[in-house]
This record gives C-alpha cells, sequence and structure tokens, in this order.
C-alpha cells in the first residue's frame, strides 16, 4: 500500500529490513509511543518513532537549552544526541535523560498523571467545530447500538459569518455520520477512527492538497491503519477503546501486521490530534469560496 505510488524512506526500511513488521515490534513500538508522549508531551508521535529506533527505553528527552534552562541538566561529555524532526525545519537534536547530568530530575515526570478517560461535552462539541472548520462535516444518525459510525468523501457545502458578521460559504469534502445512541467517548473514538481513514489518504484527497491519496483494495490495512490510529490518539487521552482489543486480537492471531504504512499513521495520528488543540473560529483558507 502506497502513497501516490511511492514508498517514503523510513517504510522503506520497514519493508526491507522488517522492523516493526512482527505483531510483537509493533505493539511494543505503540507501547513506547503512548508511555513516552505522556511524559514529553510536545513530542509528536512519528518523532517518538525516531527516538525508539534510536534509543529503545528513552524515559525523557530534551534539547540543551531545555536541560539547562527547565532542569539544571547539561548533555555528559561525549553524549551522543538523538535526532527528531523540527516543526518547519529540518532536524533538532535532543538527548535522553541517561545521558545528562546536574539537578535532580523530577519524579512527577517519571510517572506522569494518566488521564482517567474523561471528555466534556463542552470539548466534544469544540471538537465538531474544529472539524468542521476544517472541512468535515458531523452530522448523527440513528444508528443501532451495532453500528458506530462512516466517514464518506462527499463535497458539501457550510456558511459561516467573518468579523463583519456578513455569511460566506466554504467546501466540506467528506462527511463523518456519528450514531447518535452512543455516549460522547464513544462518539469521540468513532471519530478518530474514521479520521485515520481520512488522513490515511483512504477516501482520497478530494483535490486538497493537506490530505493524501492513498486508495488500496486492501480493506484489512485500511481497518488495521484507522485502528492504529485511534488507539494512539484514545491512549494518549487515557481513553479504553474497542480499538485496543482489534488490534490485540489480530496481533496474537497473527505473526506479521498487514502491509501497511507506520510513517502514514504516526502523521495521521499528529495531525488530528493539533486539529483537536485549536479552537477555530473560521475555516481552513483552502476552504473557502470568496
Amino acid at each position: 500500500m502506497t502513497e501516490k505510488n511511492d514508498i517514503t524512506g523510513l517504510d522503506r526500511l520497514f519493508q526491507e529490513v522488517g522492523t516493526y513488521r512482527s505483531s510483537n515490534d509493533y505493539m511494543v513500538l505503540l507501547e513506547f509511543i503512548n508511555r513516552f508522549r505522556k511524559k514529553c508531551h510536545k513530542i509528536a508521535p512519528y518523532n517518538a518513532m525516531l527516538i525508539h529506533m534510536q534509543k529503545p527505553g528513552s524515559t525523557y528527552v530534551a534539547s540543551v537549552k531545555e536541560w539547562r534552562e527547565k532542569f539544571g541538566r547539561r548533555p555528559k561529555p561525549g553524549a551522543r544526541p538523538l535526532i527528531i524532526l523540527r516543526t518547519f525545519g529540518p532536524i533538532s537534536f535532543v538527548y535522553e535523560l541517561e545521558d545528562t547530568e546536574g539537578r535532580d530530575f523530577p519524579q512527577k515526570l517519571q510517572s506522569p498523571f494518566q488521564a482517567d478517560g474523561e471528555f466534556s461535552d463542552k470539548e466534544l462539541e469544540q471538537f465538531k467545530k474544529n472539524l468542521q472548520f476544517n472541512g468535515y462535516r458531523i452530522r448523527e444518525e440513528n444508528y443501532g447500538t451495532g453500528r458506530a459510525g462512516q466517514a464518506q468523501a462527499i463535497l458539501t457545502h457550510g456558511t459561516y459569518k467573518d468579523k463583519d458578521k456578513c455569511p460566506h460559504s466554504f467546501r466540506m469534502p467528506f462527511a463523518i455520520t456519528i450514531n447518535s445512541n452512543h455516549d460522547k467517548v464513544t462518539q469521540l473514538t468513532t471519530i478518530y477512527h474514521e479520521l485515520g481513514h481520512i488522513y490515511c489518504g483512504h477516501l482520497g484527497s478530494q483535490g486538497f492538497d493537506f490530505l493524501l491519496e492513498r486508495f488500496s483494495s486492501d480493506i484489512q490495512a485500511n481497518e488495521f491503519e484507522a485502528e492504529s490510529v485511534c488507539w494512539l490518539l484514545c491512549e494518549h487521552r487515557g481513553i479504553k477503546n474497542p480499538s485496543a482489543e482489534y488490534l490485540s486480537g489480530y496481533l496474537k492471531d497473527n505473526e506479521k501486521i498487514p502491509n501497511i504504512s507506520i510513517e502514514t499513521v504516526l502523521k495521521a495520528a499528529a495531525k488530528i490530534e493539533q486539529m483537536q488543540e485549536h479552537n477555530l473560529r473560521t475555516p481552513r483558507k483552502d476552504l473557502r469560496e470568496d
């Protein structure tokens, strides 16, 4: 399964060397990313994977400046830096806790508070608004309890008002339907799963550059990617969800994971998290029609 018929460097490594292709190794990677990011909140899933590849078992990383100013520590002589990707730039260098010295490191950062899975109605409504202004129409349907929802590539339109209170139209290239009979946490996990499909490119880009086109007839691989995205997002918030049962069941019964793009999964989770953190009041500029 490829993105526009091209295999990225990391995914080529996974395929040729077999890194993380075994079921056990893949779950170890996901669990490391989850634990590590609860300690280092600014580390995106993709960078957490890079750290795991370079130094498995890492507990906390920071730049030289952060170690000095926040913790009164510095890299040990001869310590090797770890490489991560920098926002709006090529790379950054960070050092792992074991490779630094100085003041005692705060114990609470080594055993961070675990979220209890609470998600307020206000948070869910703001997330839905963020989704709408990113081009995703959210609607509820009176489904039976056995059906959670679905995502469709279907162009619709929404309206918003600018600062002068004038109405404007914007495009919404996808629709996500959720079960109105489910509680808010279950609705959230449904949205995560369907966004996983969209951001992994399973429904195409609808002509928008910020989305991937990775059409595939491999339904199993598509579901595995979407469930992996959902698992990462839910575990980071402390939400227990059906993705954990799905992944554990598949990995227990299969020695190898499907032919997926691990890089795409991690980048998709990061994009969804970024979208959830913002409080948008107007649509993306590339969706506006005037």
